[in-house]
């Protein structure tokens, strides 16, 4: 097992990686939350597969509380009802709520926990590779609306994250993969050397090699915890983490929220990273490497789907880096390395130049 820290304004959170940990809950509760109220907040797809789990928490007597699985659960009224369900139950400030899912189930459990008697303790467990390098890193929760997604939302940070790697033994490969877009991600804005393993070890990673998983997940977790212990609002540094996500964010919200994450995630790097080379900021070998990675990875690069650009346009004003009512996207200077002006970290691109990327990245 592996164990990262978290500190962020003196609180340390304690990040576990590893095969067959998840009794390190029941530990880490007994410990700090000994006496507490448990909920469990998952999907209902989940229930069955995480029996042995929750069967091991038995001892707590634990309200489970489970959604539709998907990103449509990440709603006003799921919040409401899991809410309801909580207070109807007496849970109080002596609570604990564990979030045992993706990435939905990680943002919707951790903005209950935030505002639950304005925020009892959370623990993370995600059972997906996306949630594990990604969403549950950093505090933020959030719900979607027709207007854009995430945009109601708190950064309430969890007592801890453990990351059982057994759990990426049951997803479907689609589900898998859905992860890989966010590693490719933070391997193009920060680290050369995880991109090089990356490709060089493409077979392992989808054999789902234990070691090579520890090891990419480990790295990503780390660059993560290095960018968000610096900046945890999200007011500069931290947007280097959103590359890709001006415009996946669009598409994803243009879809009604239909499709994976990490689908609309690796179609916003591929768009943003042409946009990257066609600023003159990138050059051409490394767009091509991290485009090809994609696909090598089996991930989309070319926008199946039919939007109009005015539409897009009009999306990606929802998006939380805009300013002034133009959007802003974070560019790449090279693999490892983005643009920066002074504490600025994403700029504002030429409409035609954004228009060109994505015509670039359509399935024509």
């Amino acid at each position: 097992m592996e164990q990262l820290n978290i500190n962020i304004e003196g609180k340390r959170i304690r990040v576990l990686i590893g095969s067959s940990i998840t009794d390190e809950i029941l530990q880490l509760i007994n410990k700090n939350h000994k006496d507490h109220k448990v909920a469990v907040i998952t999907d209902s797809k989940l229930e069955k597969l995480c029996e042995p789990l929750l069967n091991s928490l038995n001892s707590l007597k634990p309200l489970l509380i489970s959604v539709p699985p998907g990103e449509k659960s990440k709603s006003r009224e799921n919040k409401a009802k899991i809410e309801d369900q909580l207070l109807d139950n007496k849970f109080g400030r002596d609570s604990v709520i564990i979030a045992l899912g993706g990435g939905v189930i990680g943002d919707l459990a951790g903005y209950v926990a935030s505002t639950l008697n304005r925020g009892v303790p959370l623990i993370h467990v995600p059972t997906t590779l996306l949630a594990m390098v990604d969403s549950s890193i950093g505090g933020k929760t959030g719900i979607n609306t027709s207007h854009g997604k995430n945009l109601i939302g708190t950064i309430y940070q969890p007592d801890a994250i453990i990351s059982d790697l057994d759990f990426l033994k049951t997803l479907l490969e689609k589900e898998f993969k859905n992860g890989l877009a966010e590693i490719v991600k933070i391997a193009a804005t920060s680290d050369p050397k995880l991109l090089n393993y990356i490709e060089k070890n493409v077979r392992n990673i989808e054999n789902r090699d234990t070691n090579t998983l520890l090891h990419i997940i480990k790295r990503s977790v780390q660059l993560k915890i290095d960018v968000i212990e610096k900046d945890t609002t999200e007011t500069g540094l931290r947007q280097i983490l959103n590359f890709g996500h001006t415009i996946s964010h669009a598409l994803e919200t243009n879809s009604k929220y239909e499709g994976m994450h990490g689908h609309f995630v690796s179609l916003g790097i591929s768009v943003e990273t042409k946009i990257s080379k066609l600023t003159g900021n990138l050059k051409d070998n490394d767009a091509n490497r991290i485009i090809s990675l994609l696909e090598t990875l089996k991930l989309p690069t070319k926008i199946k789907e039919k939007i109009e650009l005015n539409r897009i346009s009009e999306l990606m004003l929802a998006d939380k880096k805009t300013r002034n009512q133009k959007p802003r996207f974070v560019i790449l200077k090279e693999i490892g390395k983005v643009k920066t002006a002074g504490k600025v970290y994403s700029f504002e691109v030429d409409k035609a130049i954004v228009y060109k990327a994505i015509g670039l990245s359509k399935n024509d």
